[in-house]
């Protein structure tokens, strides 16, 4: 619930979901209709006014660091222009670990290589992306540290057709083949329901 003028608006009714490894959990609504609130509570970064959140079979406050990871709707906003790609896509190894640059420059192109970019190079900044390509920079930036689950609002929202349905199929094999859970929010029926497991409205 939020705080609204006076009195409480409720964003998100009752709900009693499970996520799998491996499996791809679609939610789709019109806008205001609780969707990234329930994506923020699912991922821990919300937590409920009610109700208990399970991970791995124990009740928490959320998820484990680094377990869950992010993919925005705006992969360029959500790169920091400053920084080369490298630093973008190995940050979030450097909550547990210490790595020289030659190191992460390496794992970048691992991830980029991992995501059909491999082309690019590490040292390129966001400005010099296309739309399709930041997104998929924010894939290897979630993936890198072999996160159990993936959330991602809306994440073909800014891309064409034929880039959104690369995208979509890009992280139908991230489940497919690592067993990566995702809860995808997206307005778009039809192209989430390409690769969801299940969709929820």
């Amino acid at each position: 619930r939020y705080r609204s003028g006076t009195g409480t608006l409720t964003a998100v009714q009752p709900a009693d979901l499970s996520i799998h490894a491996g499996e791809i959990v679609g939610v789709v609504g019109p806008s205001g209709s609780g969707k990234s609130t329930l994506l923020r509570m699912v991922s821990g970064m919300e937590p409920p006014d009610s109700g208990t959140l399970t991970w791995n079979g124990q009740a928490s406050a959320g998820p484990t660091p680094g377990s869950v990871m992010p993919i925005s709707q705006d992969p360029l906003s959500s790169l920091d222009p400053r920084w080369p790609l490298w630093r973008s896509i190995t940050e979030p190894l450097t909550v547990t670990r210490r790595l020289g640059k030659a190191e992460r420059i390496r794992l970048a192109r691992e991830a980029l290589t991992r995501v059909g970019i491999g082309h690019l190079d590490p040292l390129a900044r966001p400005r010099q992306l296309s739309v399709g390509q930041a997104q998929r920079v924010a894939i290897a930036r979630a993936l890198i540290a072999r996160p159990a689950l993936i959330v991602a609002d809306e994440p073909t929202a800014s891309l064409d057709v034929r880039t959104a349905q690369a995208m979509m199929a890009l992280l139908r094999d991230l489940a497919d083949r690592h067993g990566v859970a995702q809860f995808i929010v997206s307005h778009d029926v039809a192209l989430l329901g390409t690769i969801a497991d299940r969709l929820l409205t």
